[in-house]
């Protein structure tokens, strides 16, 4: 837990893709278009691009600046667009700290204030007009509305380190007039100078060290011959001194002089590089290079230790991911991080409560914390997620729609589905999420706020009814009746997420049994038959380790012998429900259902134009089509209803 000051609070008024809650262009207290609650530690901005994410961390730079002293001034582009394309006069960035210390308050003594608890806190913003072109802005703070500038030491206290998402690690880390290696060292208590008893500053190790290094420089170049054999570079010193002495004008005193660096501690700091090896160092190890060296800033601020970080991932790959965030998480000095990302590994790594989810919408970004007071998740939850939810699953995060899933065969057919619909996934930036089991209420409720609203995404549940079937003594199809309680279950389900006002989160279930039953008793029974058949031949393959390539011949004896027993069904007289029977009997007891599935999605792309017909008049599968059409658009002749 950090105890140190912290930024607890953000909010945004007409910033960018952020306008306001109303949608109105005016800016007042009971309007902001975001409202973001950080964690005192680790905070990960996630979403797709142009999401929001560097208008937040923007904002908060904007509004501290930064140790780097950036030039930056907002411009007329910062200023909100609504969706009508009218444009903001005026914007407002609010940050809250918390997390002093008594003598931390007393810097901050003409703007600081108490909250309720007696607890410090304190209220800074920037607002910001625009007229004629041209903006005006200024920094305040304080506990009413009018507040006072922020200004000198005070603001100081409270810049942020920065790091861009195409940082140049290698620029930074090497020698220059504006090296940021130099800032950093310059700052740390090392390269404090020490005082004489007459209170004079002393000469720092470091630059006797140099004058040292300077003068057998000067030696070498003063002599013909070195001791010890070997010439010295006396005829080098001549040279350039005479050809110098005649560029020069006539009184010009200055000669040439060979050294390492004046021996001033500013300028010998400019002089140092900073690599991890001999050789050039890689983009990926200059970028842990460099923010190894922020840290050591952060280390040792006495006010405010924020770190900006945009695109952890920058030139890093998974596994250099996941040792940077988990030392980050495990840093024990009192820092802050807000970071971006678009990594996968990263969302995956990261408890749920650290996570803040940005979208886009028409009317600009939305943003939503997961931090445990704010979302629909029971503590349990927040563990079982953390287990589970792996890079896979995690693409949720980076979705405008998402299709919740409990198996394989949903997890690879649902694609090739929505292809036949005309609504490939990938077109509409549809995630689907295999959770492998039932325990996908748990996933949905990542989407639900405390208050029962839910995220500006929409969200389609498939689930199976899983009412098994069998076959009685008169050769009839029925319902296991040990098994209806599921009815139940799934009617429960339904009330709960398709009675919402704001219809994102929707379940959809299977009307009999599973997907691969609905599928075998609709209008693609021949197909899954066929897919059964071969997933069967397969399995006897792999029992007896043949792994070689299946001929087009063996594949069209397969297709025959599928074709036969379609045939022999029909003429014993069975329902299509008994037909559909016996294909599920077949693939429970002797193939793969991912295997079947893998082999029907290629059926019905060998067979694309067929099989569109049917999908689209199949009842059995009016669910699929529904959930699919939730999560990219309906057809304007069908609606959800």
């Amino acid at each position: 837990m950090n105890d140190g000051v912290f930024l607890k609070e953000l909010k945004i008024w007409n910033f960018r893709s952020i306008g306001t809650k109303d949608n109105d262009l005016s800016v007042n207290k009971e309007n902001p278009g975001i409202e973001i609650s950080f964690n005192p530690k680790l905070n990960v901005l996630i979403g797709e691009n142009d999401s929001g994410k560097t208008a937040v961390i923007d904002a908060i730079r904007y509004v501290l600046g930064t140790r780097t002293y950036d030039n930056q001034r907002l411009d007329q582009n910062d200023f909100h667009f609504n969706k009508e394309g009218e444009q903001a006069e005026e914007l407002k960035i609010e940050c809250l700290f918390k997390g002093f210390t008594s003598k931390q308050a007393g810097q901050f003594l003409e703007w600081i204030h108490t909250d309720e608890a007696g607890n410090y806190e304190l209220r800074v913003w920037l607002s910001a007009t625009l007229k004629d072109h041209k903006v005006v802005q200024n920094v305040r703070a304080g506990i009413d509305e009018d507040g006072a500038f922020l200004e000198g030491g005070a603001r100081d206290l409270l810049r942020t380190t920065y790091l861009k998402p195409l940082r140049d690690a290698e620029t930074e880390l090497s020698p220059g007039y504006r090296s940021r290696l130099a800032q950093i060292l310059l700052n740390h208590s090392v390269f404090i100078r020490e005082k004489d008893d007459d209170g004079m500053d002393k000469e720092h190790p470091l630059e006797k060290s140099i004058s040292e290094a300077n003068e057998k420089i000067k030696n070498f170049f003063d002599q013909e011959e070195v001791d010890g054999g070997g010439k010295g570079g006396k005829e080098i010193a001549d040279a350039l001194k005479k050809h110098t002495k005649d560029f020069l004008h006539g009184t010009d005193p200055r000669e040439p002089v060979f050294n390492v660096s004046e021996p001033y501690l500013p300028r010998i700091l400019r002089k140092l590089g900073l690599e991890l090896e001999e050789h050039k160092t890689g983009l990926g190890s200059l970028n842990i290079l460099f923010m190894a060296a922020e840290l050591l800033q952060l280390e040792i601020e006495e006010g405010l230790r924020l770190a900006l970080i945009e695109e952890l991932e920058a030139h890093l790959h998974p596994q250099a991911q996941l040792r940077v965030i988990n030392a980050l998480r495990d840093i024990e000095a009192k820092t802050q991080f807000i970071l971006s990302t678009h990594s996968t590994t990263l969302a995956s790594n990261i408890p749920l409560e650290n996570l803040i989810l940005c979208y886009k919408n028409p009317d600009g970004s939305s943003i939503f914390s997961l931090q445990k007071e704010e979302t629909g998740l029971e503590e349990d939850d927040y563990e079982f997620l953390y287990r589970f939810l792996d890079a896979t699953k995690s693409n949720l995060f980076f979705a405008r729609g998402v299709i919740i899933v409990e198996g394989d065969a949903e997890n690879i057919l649902l694609p090739s589905i929505a292809k036949l619909l005309d609504r490939s996934l990938y077109k509409y930036g549809v995630s689907i999420v295999n959770v492998g089991s039932k325990a996908l209420l748990r996933y949905v409720k990542i989407f639900r706020r405390s208050n029962g609203s839910s995220l500006p995404v929409n969200v389609a549940v498939v689930t199976d009814l899983d009412i098994a079937q069998t076959e009685n003594e008169d050769g009839e199809i029925v319902q296991e009746k040990a098994e209806l309680d599921r009815k139940d279950e799934i009617t429960k389900l339904e009330t709960e997420y398709n009675s919402q006002e704001d219809e994102n989160i929707r379940v959809f279930n299977s009307p009999l049994w599973t997907l691969e039953f609905d599928l075998a008793k609709g209008e693609l029974t021949p197909y899954i038959n066929r897919a059964v058949t071969i997933a069967h031949k397969i399995q006897n393959r792999v029992k007896r380790k043949d792994f070689s390539k299946i001929s087009d011949e063996k594949l069209e004896e397969w297709n025959e012998e599928a074709e036969s027993k379609w045939q022999n069904w029909e003429e014993d007289g069975l329902t299509r429900k008994g037909i559909a029977y016996k294909i599920y009997d077949e693939l429970d007891r002797l193939a793969s259902k991912t295997v079947t599935a893998q082999w029907l999605t290629r059926l019905l792309r060998e067979n694309e134009e067929e099989i569109k017909e049917l999908i689209m008049q199949d009842e059995q599968l009016k669910y699929i089509r529904d959930a699919i059409y939730h999560v990219t658009e309906f057809p304007d002749d069908e609606d959800n209803e």
